[in-house]
Protein backbone atom coordinates (compact mmCIF):
# COMPACT_ATOMS: atom_id res chain seq x y z
CA UNK A 1 0.00 0.00 0.00
CA UNK A 2 1.08 3.62 -0.56
CA UNK A 3 1.49 5.36 2.79
CA UNK A 4 2.59 8.86 3.73
CA UNK A 5 3.65 9.60 7.31
CA UNK A 6 3.63 13.26 8.35
CA UNK A 7 6.16 14.04 11.07
CA UNK A 8 9.38 12.07 11.58
CA UNK A 9 9.87 12.39 15.28
CA UNK A 10 10.11 9.28 17.40
CA UNK A 11 6.65 7.91 16.58
CA UNK A 12 6.65 8.93 12.92
CA UNK A 13 10.06 7.60 11.98
CA UNK A 14 9.52 4.27 13.75
CA UNK A 15 6.12 3.97 12.05
CA UNK A 16 7.60 4.80 8.63
CA UNK A 17 10.46 2.32 8.91
CA UNK A 18 8.32 -0.51 10.24
CA UNK A 19 5.59 -0.07 7.62
CA UNK A 20 8.28 -0.14 4.94
CA UNK A 21 9.65 -3.30 6.53
CA UNK A 22 6.14 -4.75 6.14
CA UNK A 23 6.56 -4.12 2.37
CA UNK A 24 4.47 -0.98 2.08
CA UNK A 25 5.59 1.95 -0.10
CA UNK A 26 6.23 4.72 2.42
CA UNK A 27 7.06 8.43 2.15
CA UNK A 28 8.14 10.02 5.42
CA UNK A 29 7.56 13.77 5.53
CA UNK A 30 9.61 16.13 7.70
CA UNK A 31 9.45 19.93 7.43
CA UNK A 32 12.43 20.51 9.73
CA UNK A 33 15.17 21.04 7.16
CA UNK A 34 18.03 19.99 9.43
CA UNK A 35 16.32 16.73 10.37
CA UNK A 36 15.37 16.08 6.74
CA UNK A 37 18.98 16.58 5.61
CA UNK A 38 20.15 14.22 8.34
CA UNK A 39 17.72 11.51 7.24
CA UNK A 40 18.55 12.03 3.58
CA UNK A 41 22.22 11.56 4.46
CA UNK A 42 21.42 8.29 6.21
CA UNK A 43 21.63 9.56 9.81
CA UNK A 44 18.78 8.80 12.21
CA UNK A 45 18.42 11.82 14.54
CA UNK A 46 17.84 9.81 17.73
CA UNK A 47 18.91 6.48 19.18
CA UNK A 48 16.60 3.48 18.98
CA UNK A 49 18.10 -0.02 18.77
CA UNK A 50 17.85 -1.44 15.25
CA UNK A 51 16.15 1.61 13.73
CA UNK A 52 19.11 3.02 11.79
CA UNK A 53 19.71 -0.34 10.10
CA UNK A 54 16.02 -0.76 9.28
CA UNK A 55 15.81 2.73 7.79
CA UNK A 56 18.94 2.18 5.69
CA UNK A 57 17.78 -1.21 4.42
CA UNK A 58 14.36 0.05 3.36
CA UNK A 59 15.73 3.20 1.74
CA UNK A 60 18.10 1.03 -0.26
CA UNK A 61 15.25 -1.30 -1.22
CA UNK A 62 13.19 1.66 -2.43
CA UNK A 63 10.34 1.11 0.02
CA UNK A 64 11.11 4.20 2.12
CA UNK A 65 11.69 7.76 0.90
CA UNK A 66 11.86 11.13 2.63
CA UNK A 67 10.35 14.45 1.58
CA UNK A 68 9.91 17.98 2.84
CA UNK A 69 6.69 18.59 0.87
CA UNK A 70 3.61 17.43 2.84
CA UNK A 71 1.00 18.26 0.20
CA UNK A 72 2.74 16.59 -2.73
CA UNK A 73 3.71 13.55 -0.67
CA UNK A 74 0.19 13.03 0.61
CA UNK A 75 -1.53 13.55 -2.75
CA UNK A 76 -0.90 10.03 -4.06
CA UNK A 77 -1.21 8.10 -0.79
CA UNK A 78 -3.91 5.60 0.04
CA UNK A 79 -3.31 6.13 3.75
CA UNK A 80 -1.99 9.37 5.27
CA UNK A 81 -0.74 9.06 8.86
CA UNK A 82 -0.29 12.13 11.06
CA UNK A 83 2.39 11.71 13.73
CA UNK A 84 3.13 15.24 14.92
CA UNK A 85 3.64 16.22 18.55
CA UNK A 86 0.85 17.25 20.93
CA UNK A 87 2.95 18.13 24.02
CA UNK A 88 3.23 21.86 24.71
CA UNK A 89 6.57 21.42 26.51
CA UNK A 90 5.09 22.62 29.79
CA UNK A 91 3.01 19.72 31.01
CA UNK A 92 0.00 20.43 28.82
CA UNK A 93 -1.65 19.50 25.54
CA UNK A 94 -1.46 21.48 22.33
CA UNK A 95 -3.21 20.73 19.03
CA UNK A 96 -1.85 23.57 16.90
CA UNK A 97 0.59 21.25 15.12
CA UNK A 98 -2.20 18.85 14.18
CA UNK A 99 -4.47 21.66 13.01
CA UNK A 100 -1.70 23.18 10.91
CA UNK A 101 -0.92 19.77 9.43
CA UNK A 102 -4.56 19.14 8.53
CA UNK A 103 -4.90 22.52 6.85
CA UNK A 104 -1.81 21.89 4.73
CA UNK A 105 -2.57 18.36 3.53
CA UNK A 106 -6.30 17.55 3.75
CA UNK A 107 -7.22 19.57 0.61
CA UNK A 108 -4.73 17.51 -1.40
CA UNK A 109 -5.86 14.02 -0.38
CA UNK A 110 -7.42 11.69 -2.95
CA UNK A 111 -11.14 11.01 -2.68
CA UNK A 112 -10.38 7.37 -1.81
CA UNK A 113 -7.66 8.20 0.77
CA UNK A 114 -7.93 7.49 4.49
CA UNK A 115 -6.63 9.92 7.12
CA UNK A 116 -5.17 8.32 10.26
CA UNK A 117 -4.07 10.25 13.37
CA UNK A 118 -1.32 8.41 15.23
CA UNK A 119 -0.42 11.33 17.49
CA UNK A 120 -1.61 11.07 21.08
CA UNK A 121 -4.72 13.23 21.33
CA UNK A 122 -6.34 15.02 24.28
CA UNK A 123 -9.78 13.41 24.69
CA UNK A 124 -11.59 16.73 24.31
CA UNK A 125 -10.09 17.21 20.83
CA UNK A 126 -11.42 13.98 19.34
CA UNK A 127 -15.03 15.23 18.82
CA UNK A 128 -13.64 18.19 16.84
CA UNK A 129 -11.39 16.12 14.59
CA UNK A 130 -13.90 14.89 12.02
CA UNK A 131 -15.57 18.32 11.88
CA UNK A 132 -12.24 20.04 11.13
CA UNK A 133 -11.41 17.60 8.34
CA UNK A 134 -14.96 17.77 6.95
CA UNK A 135 -14.92 21.57 6.89
CA UNK A 136 -11.61 21.65 5.03
CA UNK A 137 -12.94 19.17 2.44
CA UNK A 138 -16.19 21.14 2.08
CA UNK A 139 -14.31 24.38 1.47
CA UNK A 140 -12.52 22.73 -1.43
CA UNK A 141 -15.71 21.17 -2.78
CA UNK A 142 -14.31 17.71 -2.08
CA UNK A 143 -15.83 14.47 -0.92
CA UNK A 144 -15.46 13.57 2.74
CA UNK A 145 -12.85 10.92 3.61
CA UNK A 146 -12.63 8.44 6.49
CA UNK A 147 -10.93 9.84 9.60
CA UNK A 148 -9.45 7.36 12.07
CA UNK A 149 -7.15 7.35 15.07
CA UNK A 150 -4.49 4.69 15.52
CA UNK A 151 -2.72 5.28 18.87
CA UNK A 152 0.76 3.85 19.27
CA UNK A 153 1.83 1.65 22.20
CA UNK A 154 5.55 1.44 21.47
CA UNK A 155 8.20 1.70 24.19
CA UNK A 156 11.45 3.54 23.64
CA UNK A 157 14.27 1.03 23.48
CA UNK A 158 11.89 -1.69 22.23
CA UNK A 159 9.90 0.22 19.63
CA UNK A 160 10.60 -2.02 16.64
CA UNK A 161 9.57 -5.19 18.45
CA UNK A 162 6.46 -3.46 19.82
CA UNK A 163 5.44 -2.36 16.32
CA UNK A 164 6.20 -5.60 14.52
CA UNK A 165 4.79 -7.85 17.26
CA UNK A 166 2.18 -5.71 19.00
CA UNK A 167 0.03 -6.80 21.93
CA UNK A 168 -2.83 -5.20 19.99
CA UNK A 169 -3.50 -2.70 17.23
CA UNK A 170 -6.22 -0.18 18.07
CA UNK A 171 -8.24 1.57 15.35
CA UNK A 172 -10.62 4.29 16.49
CA UNK A 173 -13.35 5.65 14.24
CA UNK A 174 -13.84 9.41 14.16
CA UNK A 175 -15.71 9.40 10.82
CA UNK A 176 -16.06 6.27 8.69
CA UNK A 177 -19.74 5.67 7.87
CA UNK A 178 -19.12 2.90 5.32
CA UNK A 179 -16.29 1.16 7.18
CA UNK A 180 -13.94 1.63 4.23
CA UNK A 181 -11.27 3.27 6.36
CA UNK A 182 -11.20 0.55 9.00
CA UNK A 183 -10.98 -2.10 6.29
CA UNK A 184 -7.99 -0.39 4.69
CA UNK A 185 -6.13 0.10 7.98
CA UNK A 186 -6.73 -3.55 8.86
CA UNK A 187 -4.92 -4.41 5.62
CA UNK A 188 -2.07 -2.11 6.64
CA UNK A 189 -1.42 -4.24 9.74
CA UNK A 190 -2.47 -7.64 8.44
CA UNK A 191 1.10 -9.00 8.65
CA UNK A 192 1.44 -8.21 12.36
CA UNK A 193 0.42 -11.00 14.76
CA UNK A 194 -1.54 -9.02 17.38
CA UNK A 195 -5.33 -8.65 17.48
CA UNK A 196 -6.75 -5.64 15.63
CA UNK A 197 -9.43 -3.87 17.66
CA UNK A 198 -11.82 -1.45 15.98
CA UNK A 199 -13.82 0.88 18.23
CA UNK A 200 -15.20 4.36 18.66
CA UNK A 201 -12.54 7.04 18.29
CA UNK A 202 -12.93 8.42 21.79
CA UNK A 203 -12.65 4.92 23.23
CA UNK A 204 -9.40 4.46 21.30
CA UNK A 205 -7.97 7.76 22.59
CA UNK A 206 -8.80 6.81 26.17
CA UNK A 207 -7.47 3.28 25.68
CA UNK A 208 -4.08 4.81 24.90
CA UNK A 209 -4.27 7.32 27.72
CA UNK A 210 -5.67 4.77 30.16
CA UNK A 211 -2.84 2.32 29.44
CA UNK A 212 -0.21 4.90 30.27
CA UNK A 213 -2.04 6.16 33.34
CA UNK A 214 -2.32 2.62 34.68
CA UNK A 215 1.37 1.87 34.08
CA UNK A 216 2.30 5.11 35.84
CA UNK A 217 0.05 4.15 38.75
CA UNK A 218 1.74 0.76 39.11
CA UNK A 219 5.17 2.38 39.26
CA UNK A 220 4.09 4.88 41.89
CA UNK A 221 2.38 2.10 43.86
CA UNK A 222 5.64 0.15 43.84
CA UNK A 223 7.41 3.23 45.19
CA UNK A 224 4.87 3.70 47.98
CA UNK A 225 5.28 0.02 48.82
CA UNK A 226 9.06 0.45 48.85
CA UNK A 227 8.66 3.26 51.38
CA UNK A 228 6.74 0.90 53.66
CA UNK A 229 9.42 -1.75 53.20
CA UNK A 230 12.12 0.74 54.22
CA UNK A 231 10.04 1.76 57.23
CA UNK A 232 9.53 -1.77 58.53
CA UNK A 233 12.68 -3.45 57.24
CA UNK A 234 11.20 -5.62 54.49
CA UNK A 235 12.59 -6.32 51.02
CA UNK A 236 10.37 -4.85 48.30
CA UNK A 237 11.60 -7.35 45.71
CA UNK A 238 10.49 -10.28 47.85
CA UNK A 239 7.19 -8.56 48.52
CA UNK A 240 6.34 -7.87 44.86
CA UNK A 241 7.55 -11.33 43.80
CA UNK A 242 4.99 -12.87 46.14
CA UNK A 243 2.31 -10.44 44.95
CA UNK A 244 3.03 -11.15 41.28
CA UNK A 245 1.93 -14.78 41.61
CA UNK A 246 -1.60 -13.44 41.96
CA UNK A 247 -2.91 -13.47 38.40
CA UNK A 248 -5.02 -10.41 39.17
CA UNK A 249 -1.86 -8.42 39.85
CA UNK A 250 1.13 -9.74 37.86
CA UNK A 251 4.67 -8.41 38.12
CA UNK A 252 5.22 -5.93 35.27
CA UNK A 253 5.97 -2.25 35.97
CA UNK A 254 6.45 -3.07 39.65
CA UNK A 255 10.06 -2.00 40.21
CA UNK A 256 10.69 0.65 42.82
CA UNK A 257 13.17 3.47 42.22
CA UNK A 258 13.32 7.10 41.18
CA UNK A 259 10.16 6.82 39.11
CA UNK A 260 9.20 7.29 35.48
CA UNK A 261 10.34 9.85 32.94
CA UNK A 262 10.21 10.23 29.17
CA UNK A 263 7.83 11.87 26.75
CA UNK A 264 4.66 9.92 27.60
CA UNK A 265 3.92 8.91 31.17
CA UNK A 266 4.87 12.07 33.11
CA UNK A 267 3.16 14.64 30.95
CA UNK A 268 0.09 12.47 30.26
CA UNK A 269 -0.46 12.06 34.00
CA UNK A 270 -0.01 15.81 34.52
CA UNK A 271 -2.21 16.75 31.56
CA UNK A 272 -4.98 14.39 32.65
CA UNK A 273 -5.00 15.80 36.17
CA UNK A 274 -5.07 19.39 34.88
CA UNK A 275 -7.64 18.76 32.18
CA UNK A 276 -10.02 16.84 34.41
CA UNK A 277 -9.75 19.47 37.16
CA UNK A 278 -10.51 22.24 34.66
CA UNK A 279 -13.62 20.29 33.61
CA UNK A 280 -14.74 19.95 37.23
CA UNK A 281 -13.73 16.30 37.71
CA UNK A 282 -10.82 15.97 40.16
CA UNK A 283 -8.64 12.84 39.83
CA UNK A 284 -7.04 12.42 43.28
CA UNK A 285 -5.51 9.02 42.51
CA UNK A 286 -3.69 10.34 39.45
CA UNK A 287 -2.68 13.51 41.31
CA UNK A 288 -1.07 11.27 43.93
CA UNK A 289 0.71 9.27 41.22
CA UNK A 290 2.21 12.50 39.91
CA UNK A 291 3.21 13.66 43.39
CA UNK A 292 4.78 10.33 44.32
CA UNK A 293 6.75 10.18 41.09
CA UNK A 294 8.34 13.58 41.54
CA UNK A 295 8.84 12.91 45.24
CA UNK A 296 11.07 9.93 44.45
CA UNK A 297 13.63 12.25 42.88
CA UNK A 298 13.73 14.32 46.06
CA UNK A 299 14.05 11.17 48.17
CA UNK A 300 16.97 10.02 46.03
CA UNK A 301 18.82 13.27 46.73
CA UNK A 302 17.94 13.03 50.42
CA UNK A 303 19.22 9.46 50.56
CA UNK A 304 22.62 10.57 49.24
CA UNK A 305 22.63 13.52 51.63
CA UNK A 306 21.80 11.30 54.58
CA UNK A 307 24.56 8.82 53.84
CA UNK A 308 27.00 11.74 53.73
CA UNK A 309 26.07 12.88 57.22
CA UNK A 310 23.25 15.25 56.41
CA UNK A 311 25.13 17.74 54.23
CA UNK A 312 26.04 17.86 50.55
CA UNK A 313 28.12 21.02 50.80
CA UNK A 314 31.36 20.58 48.84
CA UNK A 315 30.63 16.88 48.22
CA UNK A 316 31.49 15.43 44.81
CA UNK A 317 28.61 13.33 43.51
CA UNK A 318 28.89 11.03 40.48
CA UNK A 319 25.66 10.48 38.54
CA UNK A 320 25.66 7.37 36.37
CA UNK A 321 23.19 7.80 33.54
CA UNK A 322 21.25 10.85 32.35
CA UNK A 323 18.77 9.41 29.80
CA UNK A 324 15.35 8.58 31.21
CA UNK A 325 15.87 4.87 30.44
CA UNK A 326 18.52 2.64 28.82
CA UNK A 327 18.77 2.14 25.05
CA UNK A 328 17.62 5.65 24.24
CA UNK A 329 19.20 9.10 24.10
CA UNK A 330 15.97 10.77 25.24
CA UNK A 331 16.19 13.40 28.00
CA UNK A 332 12.53 14.40 28.01
CA UNK A 333 11.51 14.62 31.66
CA UNK A 334 14.56 12.56 32.60
CA UNK A 335 14.80 12.27 36.42
CA UNK A 336 18.56 12.92 36.15
CA UNK A 337 18.01 16.58 35.29
CA UNK A 338 15.97 17.37 38.40
CA UNK A 339 18.26 15.25 40.57
CA UNK A 340 21.39 17.00 39.31
CA UNK A 341 19.82 20.43 39.81
CA UNK A 342 18.77 19.60 43.38
CA UNK A 343 22.21 18.25 44.27
CA UNK A 344 23.81 21.42 42.93
CA UNK A 345 21.34 23.59 44.86
CA UNK A 346 22.41 21.84 48.07
CA UNK A 347 26.05 22.66 47.51
CA UNK A 348 27.39 19.53 45.83
CA UNK A 349 29.51 19.39 42.72
CA UNK A 350 28.00 16.94 40.25
CA UNK A 351 29.75 15.01 37.49
CA UNK A 352 27.68 12.80 35.17
CA UNK A 353 28.42 10.05 32.69
CA UNK A 354 26.14 8.35 30.17
CA UNK A 355 26.98 6.06 27.21
CA UNK A 356 24.96 8.43 24.98
CA UNK A 357 27.51 11.22 24.52
CA UNK A 358 25.01 13.50 22.77
CA UNK A 359 22.52 13.20 25.62
CA UNK A 360 25.31 13.84 28.11
CA UNK A 361 26.27 17.05 26.32
CA UNK A 362 22.64 18.22 26.22
CA UNK A 363 22.24 17.48 29.93
CA UNK A 364 25.16 19.74 30.77
CA UNK A 365 23.48 22.52 28.79
CA UNK A 366 20.12 21.99 30.48
CA UNK A 367 21.55 21.93 34.02
CA UNK A 368 23.97 24.82 34.62
CA UNK A 369 26.90 23.69 36.73
CA UNK A 370 26.66 20.02 35.77
CA UNK A 371 29.99 18.67 34.53
CA UNK A 372 30.49 15.52 32.48
CA UNK A 373 32.98 12.67 32.31
CA UNK A 374 34.09 10.52 29.40
CA UNK A 375 33.68 7.26 31.34
CA UNK A 376 32.01 5.89 34.44
CA UNK A 377 35.35 5.46 36.20
CA UNK A 378 36.32 9.05 35.46
CA UNK A 379 33.03 10.20 37.02
CA UNK A 380 33.68 8.05 40.08
CA UNK A 381 37.25 9.25 40.64
CA UNK A 382 37.35 10.99 44.02
CA UNK A 383 33.56 10.93 44.44
CA UNK A 384 32.02 11.12 47.90
CA UNK A 385 29.00 9.20 46.65
CA UNK A 386 27.57 7.83 43.43
CA UNK A 387 23.97 7.70 42.25
CA UNK A 388 22.84 5.13 39.70
CA UNK A 389 20.16 6.94 37.68
CA UNK A 390 19.87 4.92 34.45
CA UNK A 391 20.41 1.16 34.49
CA UNK A 392 22.65 0.90 31.43
CA UNK A 393 24.19 -2.57 31.09
CA UNK A 394 27.73 -1.25 31.46
CA UNK A 395 26.90 -0.09 34.99
CA UNK A 396 25.40 -3.47 35.87
CA UNK A 397 28.47 -5.41 34.72
CA UNK A 398 31.28 -3.10 35.86
CA UNK A 399 33.81 -4.11 38.55
CA UNK A 400 32.29 -2.32 41.50
CA UNK A 401 35.05 -3.28 43.89
CA UNK A 402 37.56 -1.52 41.63
CA UNK A 403 35.15 1.37 41.14
CA UNK A 404 34.74 1.79 44.88
CA UNK A 405 38.50 2.02 45.37
CA UNK A 406 38.55 5.05 43.05
CA UNK A 407 35.98 6.88 45.17
CA UNK A 408 36.87 9.04 48.14
CA UNK A 409 33.99 7.45 50.03
CA UNK A 410 32.54 4.24 48.54
CA UNK A 411 28.85 5.10 48.85
CA UNK A 412 26.34 4.09 46.18
CA UNK A 413 22.64 4.91 46.00
CA UNK A 414 20.88 2.75 43.42
CA UNK A 415 17.96 4.69 41.98
CA UNK A 416 16.78 1.76 39.89
CA UNK A 417 17.16 -1.17 42.31
CA UNK A 418 19.22 -2.66 39.50
CA UNK A 419 22.24 -4.02 41.40
CA UNK A 420 22.39 -6.95 43.84
CA UNK A 421 22.75 -5.58 47.39
CA UNK A 422 24.90 -8.40 48.76
CA UNK A 423 27.33 -8.18 45.85
CA UNK A 424 27.68 -4.44 46.38
CA UNK A 425 28.30 -4.98 50.08
CA UNK A 426 30.94 -7.62 49.37
CA UNK A 427 32.55 -5.17 46.92
CA UNK A 428 33.12 -2.85 49.89
CA UNK A 429 30.42 -0.30 49.11
CA UNK A 430 27.88 1.28 51.39
CA UNK A 431 24.80 0.53 49.32
CA UNK A 432 21.29 1.95 49.52
CA UNK A 433 18.26 1.37 47.33
CA UNK A 434 14.49 1.80 47.53
CA UNK A 435 12.62 -0.70 49.67
CA UNK A 436 15.68 -2.93 50.16
CA UNK A 437 17.42 -1.15 53.02
CA UNK A 438 20.89 0.28 53.39
CA UNK A 439 23.95 -1.92 53.81
CA UNK A 440 27.21 -0.62 55.26
CA UNK A 441 30.37 -2.76 55.43
CA UNK A 442 32.32 -2.66 58.70
CA UNK A 443 35.30 -0.99 57.10
CA UNK A 444 33.17 1.83 55.67
CA UNK A 445 31.26 2.24 58.91
CA UNK A 446 34.51 2.50 60.85
CA UNK A 447 35.46 5.54 58.75
CA UNK A 448 32.08 7.20 59.23
CA UNK A 449 31.74 10.25 61.45
CA UNK A 450 29.22 10.23 64.29
CA UNK A 451 27.18 12.75 62.29
CA UNK A 452 27.00 10.34 59.35
CA UNK A 453 25.81 7.50 61.59
CA UNK A 454 23.18 9.68 63.21
CA UNK A 455 22.03 11.03 59.84
CA UNK A 456 21.61 7.52 58.49
CA UNK A 457 19.24 6.77 61.34
CA UNK A 458 17.37 10.06 61.06
CA UNK A 459 15.46 8.99 57.95
CA UNK A 460 14.84 5.54 59.36
CA UNK A 461 17.02 3.80 56.81
CA UNK A 462 16.85 0.17 57.81
CA UNK A 463 20.17 -1.61 57.37
CA UNK A 464 19.27 -5.12 56.33
CA UNK A 465 20.51 -7.99 58.50
CA UNK A 466 23.07 -10.11 56.63
CA UNK A 467 24.24 -13.56 57.67
CA UNK A 468 27.95 -12.77 57.46
CA UNK A 469 29.28 -11.43 60.81
CA UNK A 470 31.47 -8.86 59.07
CA UNK A 471 28.65 -6.42 58.30
CA UNK A 472 27.42 -3.58 60.51
CA UNK A 473 23.70 -3.14 61.10
CA UNK A 474 21.79 -0.07 62.19
CA UNK A 475 20.95 -1.63 65.54
CA UNK A 476 24.63 -2.15 66.37
CA UNK A 477 26.16 1.05 65.00
CA UNK A 478 28.17 2.86 67.68
CA UNK A 479 27.35 6.46 68.48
Amino acid sequence: MRVTVLGLGYVGLVTSACLAELDHDVIGVETNESKLRSLSDGTVPFHEPGLADMVAANVQAGRLRFSGDPAASAASAQIVIVAVGTHDGNGGWQTKTINDCLVSVVPHLRRDAVLVIRSTLPPEFLPQLAAIVGRIRDEGGQQHIPVLVNPEFTREGQAIMDFMKPDRVVIGVADDPTGRGVKLVRRLYQQTPGPILAMNGLDAVLAKLGSNLFLATRISFANELAGLCDLYGADVEQVVTAMAYDQRIGGSFFRAGIGFGGSCLPHQVTMTVRGAAAAGRPTPLLAAVDEINHGQRVRFVERIETLLGGSLKDARIALLGVTFKPDTDDLRDAPSLEIAARLLERGASVVAYDPMSGALARASQLVPGLTTASSALEALDGADAAGLVTEWSEFLTMDWAAAGRRMRRPILVDGRNALPPRAMLEAGLAYSSFGRGTLVPDEVDARSTPAERIARRSLGLFEQPVASPGFAHAQALPD
